[in-house]
């Protein structure tokens, strides 16, 4: 009888190992779960804890000029890694020169992965990058391993290439005075952009466009408009960011239901002139309580000719045709940027 338990036990002792899954340590199965690089087992390679660091040039570029063109822009990048056998580069939308062998290309993204013993390849540790498809954002992943470790560096959106305006308001009534700027359409004169020259300051709307609260003939019942076309940007998802603030003369204490500042967009579709498109309201505030910055993000239509119109209106007029709360409107850092896709 004794000897019919020790069977069963021993059975049943076998069941439970077959059903027990074999332990594997975390380190092994994050590597074998890792799509970019493995350690390389090798008994002859380096062994213990690796970083996957690297350096590189300036790697944010702007433009100011509304016709984009595309332009081609380079970024150098060398690994700091330490204790490391291979390591492996991935440069989304980047290119490399021909000579880089251990190199190749896929949807757009360039991959280069090399061994630090390898006459030939030991060289690509430090690579220059040439970005051709300019206005973007674009991902940069660094990996570097050994015989049993290994490290991901992935870094979103490293290599910028935005708009950035330059806040310069066309002045076309004082052409015998001062230069006429290119830039940002004001026809009712109410806009200024950031003084230089002494001729006027602002010190709470410091590098702002200011909206003043009545055109330069006086008149405080215009509504002050703010217009610049922009062209050839792509179809590519694409968001508007802006930051803005209002400072009263007299605060109000009651809200008024009159708007206050609005964004208006144009899709350019022709080149007919005659075809006249209203721009359409993308953003609005009627508020009182925006006497601080506050950023502001809008996703702009997939239209790569467009034009952008800020228009000021004035507030409740009274017996006098005057503002009853006459106000100032401040922008300042106007970027188009690449959205997220």
């Amino acid at each position: 009888m004794m000897r019919n338990k020790n069977l069963i036990l021993l059975t049943l002792l076998s069941l439970i190992a077959a059903c027990t899954p074999e332990f594997v340590p975390e380190e092994v199965l994050n590597a074998e779960n890792n799509a970019v690089i493995n350690p390389t087992e090798d008994p002859n390679g380096r062994k213990g804890e690796v970083l996957a660091s690297f350096l590189s040039s300036n790697s944010e570029f702007t433009f100011s000029e509304s016709a984009m063109s595309t332009s081609t822009f380079r970024v150098s990048f060398v690994t700091t890694a330490q204790n490391f056998d291979v390591f492996k580069w991935v440069f989304e939308g980047g290119t490399v020169s021909s000579t880089v062998a251990s190199s190749t290309v896929a949807s757009g993204t360039t991959t280069i992965e090399g061994n630090i013993n390898d006459p030939d390849s030991e060289s690509q540790v430090g690579v220059v990058v040439s970005y051709t498809e300019g206005f973007g954002r674009y991902d940069v992943t660094h990996a570097v391993a050994n015989a049993n470790s290994f490290d991901v560096n992935y870094n979103n959106d490293y290599v910028t290439y935005e708009y950035q305006d330059d806040l310069q308001v066309k002045r076309e009534e004082f052409l015998d005075q001062v230069a006429v700027l290119t830039g940002w359409d004001n026809p009712e004169q109410g806009w200024f952009g950031p003084q230089s020259d002494g001729e006027a300051s602002y010190a709470t709307c410091e590098n702002s466009i200011v909206g003043f609260y009545q055109a330069l003939n006086g008149d405080e019942s215009l509504a002050l408009g703010l217009s610049k076309s922009f062209s050839n940007f792509g179809t590519r998802p694409k968001n508007l960011v802006f930051e803005y603030k209002l400072n009263f003369l007299v605060l109000p204490s009651v809200t008024e239901s009159k708007k206050k500042i609005s964004l208006g967009y144009t899709p350019v579709l022709t080149d007919n002139d005659d075809l006249n498109i209203n721009p359409s309201e993308l953003w609005y505030d009627d508020t009182y309580d925006v006497t601080e910055f506050r950023q502001v993000i809008i996703p702009l239509p997939l239209i790569p000719n467009f034009r952008l119109t800020f228009t000021k209106f004035p507030s409740v007029l009274n017996d006098q045709n005057q503002q009853r709360f006459p106000f100032t409107v401040c922008i300042r850092d106007i970027r188009i940027i690449p959205a997220n896709e």
